[in-house]
């Protein structure tokens, strides 16, 4: 048995650890010579034949061209399990030295002892090589993984803990299309453009969203009220827009949405702002939906007043 060769499974265990594996490392050796090496991979390979020990085992055969490694010892931060010591006595190794004792799935003495049975082959084994510091590593690793488990346990709680937003609060089933006042933060005043009744309509299309914003933006940032304007864009769900400004009443607000409409159910030519160096996603438009859109919007609040802006 030689040290070297503990360390080197070390070594291969605190790299499965740092890739979010079970810490594992073990080693295939002839002589003087390390002819396999194998690290736990089952998270990344997502299959439970990846196990140190079958990687080493596969690295040696492969290297010496046959399945028999009866010359050969094996060196495992942690005992074996059933799968791998079955691996171990096939492959016909010599000796198997392991660091860690694992109480719920060894197989070389804490849970069983396959060495022990009557099979046509058992090999030399020895356990509790190196095995402070092997445990170590895989103390280290549980302790970071509860932690870990510990924080994304209280970030939910507090997720779930968190006040709802006020657009969260209103029943949306209850919403049908037209223009709202969706909340008032002191001068701000977001507005709610529902062009969908929502979740029973037929979402907008992504591109006439996109002309459709391209256009309106332009259009209110152009008016008389241009330095009235704070945002103007699309709600995820692509039922309808939102509209801040600031300092305009709820009617002006509603007559400049009228007319941004109007503008854009007529508009003919190329549309501001359509090009690689001025939009991110240039390719995505479309001219005639977003006429489409704003003919129908435009129908729906035709006779709107402040008194129906009230959700």
């Amino acid at each position: 048995m030689k040290q070297e060769f503990m360390l080197e499974a070390l070594r291969l265990s605190r790299e499965a650890a740092q890739n979010g594996e079970v810490p594992v490392g073990a080693v295939v050796t002839i002589g003087d010579k390390i002819i396999g090496r194998g690290r736990n991979t089952r998270e990344k390979d997502k299959n439970a034949l990846c196990h140190a020990e079958i990687q080493a085992i596969d690295q040696a055969c492969k290297r010496l061209g046959g399945w028999r490694l009866w010359e050969c010892d094996i060196y495992v931060t942690l005992e074996p399990c059933p799968m791998c010591a079955g691996a171990i006595i096939n492959a016909r190794f010599g000796n198997v030295y392991f660091g860690a004792y694992d109480t719920k799935n060894g197989a070389c003495g804490s849970v069983t002892n396959l060495f022990t049975k009557n099979f046509s082959y058992t090999p030399s084994f020895q356990g509790g090589i190196m095995q402070e510091e092997c445990s170590l590593v895989l103390k280290e690793f549980f302790e970071s993984l509860r932690k870990r488990k510990e924080t994304k346990n209280t970030s939910l709680k507090e997720t779930a803990n968190m006040e709802k937003i006020a657009s969260f609060t209103v029943d949306h089933t209850k919403l049908l299309r037209g223009m709202y006042i969706s909340r008032i933060d002191g001068d701000v005043v977001t507005y709610d453009i529902r062009t969908r009744k929502p979740n029973v309509e037929e979402v907008m299309e992504n591109g006439a969203i996109h002309t459709l914003e391209h256009l309106f933006a332009t259009f209110v940032r152009n008016s008389k009220f241009k330095d009235n304007i704070i945002y103007f864009g699309p709600m995820g769900c692509r039922t309808g827009f939102y509209f801040l400004t600031t300092g305009m009443t709820h009617g002006e607000a509603l007559a400049l949405t009228q007319d941004a409409l109007g503008f854009i159910e007529s508009f003919e030519g190329d549309v501001p702002g359509v090009s690689a160096v001025e939009c991110g996603n240039y390719r995505d438009h479309d001219l005639e939906g977003a006429k489409k859109e704003a003919a129908a919007q435009k129908e729906i609040l035709k006779n709107w007043t402040t008194a129906d802006m009230i959700y």
